[in-house]
């Protein structure tokens, strides 16, 4: 972020939590629920969920947010 600043291009990331999609389906449930266990709130992402965060960082009120990652469901301890 720090590169890329003087050109007014901020940098910002997502820290998903998982979401029910075919990338996951092969994953056996209890290592979904080990993930979830870590969260703060332990439910799957949707899709709703990363374009609310979309939105955030696009949206000219968040022009002074850079070089943040923002992980969805929280994170214990």
């Amino acid at each position: 972020s720090k590169e890329l600043a003087p050109f007014n291009i901020t940098v910002n990331a997502i820290g998903p939590t998982p979401v029910k999609t075919d990338l996951i389906k092969a994953v056996p449930q209890d290592k979904i629920d080990a993930l979830l266990e870590k969260q703060a709130i332990k439910r799957l992402g949707n899709f709703e969920d990363i374009k609310n965060v979309i939105d955030f960082y696009i949206d000219e009120k968040s022009e002074f947010i850079t070089g943040q990652i923002l992980y969805l469901g929280g994170v214990n301890g």
